[in-house]
This record gives structure tokens, C-alpha cells and sequence, in this order.
């Protein structure tokens, strides 16, 4: 089993959920191993193995088995990635913790630009926001379109995209309580839950990458609904909290 850096010594964990991505999976780890080499900091990816039925797992592990800084979590049963991402942030021993999806639409070299905003103590989190969705189908643009305006309407935030990558401070976010399970709620719970805990929340553009290789997984009709139910509860429970409060935003 490879050494795993103890948690005083590691800077920045990165979970890389993915569900039947061998045609992906070791393409993006070895990108990542380049990119976070190059940062000169310590560093842990964590492949999060969502129940595949190809040969994702094997090949992670394999890659692992050569890279020490890498680890494979093989979930039993498929929870979807936003449940994925929170169980690698739980698992996580960075101080700094952010997730990316295997077809690698985030750039992991931008990690370089991302990283020295953390140089501000009081900074929680940096919420990463798409440029260009262009290379989207017609469907994702317009369920990604419909999941924004719903999440601004019902929870109010400038931000321009809730739903791609965040880098977060592991300290501040690791007792948000996010109860969200569904793929498309996880993340903008977990930002509106820091904003109201008053958390400093700071906002990085960054380019879209298309997908290469292997399926895109999102936009499901059921994942939909899901999500949809998720912003719901979330809805009432806020209503109902009288210590919630909105929290620093900086762009």
C-alpha cells in the first residue's frame, strides 16, 4: 500500500470522483501528478471509484500503486458525484481541499493561480466560475441555465456559477453540515451554507474544458428532479433559521 503524507504535511487534497471513466481516468491523473509536481507544494489526489462497471477502479489503482500521492476509494454502491465529493472532503488531510471532475473541465495548472488567494487567513473558500459553456450540449446549457436561475431565486447569490469547482479552506467548510445527496446540489449548498455562516468567500474565473473522451453523466431527468427536491428542503429549513446571515463575497 503506498505511504500517505501525514495531515501537518500536506498543503492541498484534491478528489477526482468519477463513475466509468477508463477511457479518461489515466490521462487526468497523470495531468494532475504534472500540474500539482509543478506547484512545489505537498498534495494528495483522491480518486473517489463511484461503483464503476469498467475498468475505472483497476486503472486508478494501478496508477496509485506508482504514485504515492494518489489513493483510490472504491464506493460499493453508485451515490453520484456530488455525494462523492463529500465523502473525499471528509477523508481529505489538506489544509486546502478541492474536487474535479475526471474529464478534467477545470484545469489543474489554474491551481497555481487559485492557491496564493489562500495567502488571506480569513478567506474560506474561492468558488471558480466557468467563462464559456459553449462547448456544452443543447440540453446541459439549458439545464444548467435552469439550475442557476432556480438556485438564484430561491437563495440569492452574484455569483455566476455555483456548480463547477470550489477550493475551500478544509477548516472552514468541514462542519457546514451539508445535507444536499442529490449530483447538482452538494456544492451550492456547501457555498450558501459558508456564505451564511459568514465565512469570506472570494471568486476566481476560469476557462471551460469540453470533454475528450468517455460520457458525460449529468442531466438526467431523475438527477433533476433530485436536485430540484434538495433546493426545496434546503429552501424551508433556511426559512425556519433564525442565525443564518450572509457572509463576505468578494470577486
Amino acid at each position: 500500500m503506498a505511504t500517505q503524507p501525514a495531515e501537518s504535511e500536506t498543503r492541498l487534497s484534491v478528489v477526482v470522483p468519477g463513475y466509468n471513466e477508463s477511457a479518461s481516468i489515466a490521462a487526468a491523473l497523470e495531468r494532475y501528478r504534472r500540474a500539482l509536481d509543478a506547484l512545489g507544494v505537498s498534495y494528495e489526489v483522491i480518486v473517489i471509484d463511484d461503483a464503476s462497471t469498467d475498468d475505472t477502479g483497476a486503472i486508478a489503482d494501478a496508477f496509485a500503486a506508482a504514485n504515492p500521492r494518489f489513493r483510490v476509494i472504491r464506493n460499493p454502491l453508485n451515490v453520484n458525484v456530488g455525494q462523492s465529493i463529500l465523502i473525499g472532503y471528509r477523508i481529505a488531510q489538506g489544509e486546502i481541499v478541492t474536487h474535479n471532475a475526471v474529464d478534467l473541465p477545470f484545469d489543474p495548472a489554474d491551481l497555481a493561480r487559485v492557491l496564493p488567494m489562500f495567502d488571506d487567513p480569513e478567506l474560506a473558500m474561492v468558488v471558480v466560475s466557468r467563462t464559456d459553456r459553449s462547448a456544452h450540449s443543447l440540453w446541459r446549457k439549458l439545464t444548467s441555465l435552469g439550475h442557476h436561475w432556480m438556485v438564484r431565486a430561491l437563495f440569492w447569490s452574484a455569483l455566476p456559477d455555483m456548480n463547477f469547482v470550489q477550493v475551500c479552506r478544509r477548516s472552514a467548510v468541514a462542519d457546514l453540515g451539508v445535507r444536499a445527496r442529490s449530483p447538482a446540489f452538494v456544492t451550492p449548498e456547501m457555498i450558501i451554507r459558508a456564505r451564511d455562516a459568514g465565512l469570506k468567500i472570494g471568486h476566481f474565473a476560469a476557462t471551460f474544458h469540453a470533454r475528450k473522451a468517455g460520457e458525460a453523466k449529468f442531466g438526467k431527468p431523475r438527477d433533476i428532479l433530485w436536485t430540484l427536491a434538495d433546493m426545496l428542503s434546503f429552501r424551508l429549513e433556511r426559512r425556519t433559521d433564525p442565525r443564518r446571515r450572509r457572509g463576505p463575497v468578494q470577486s
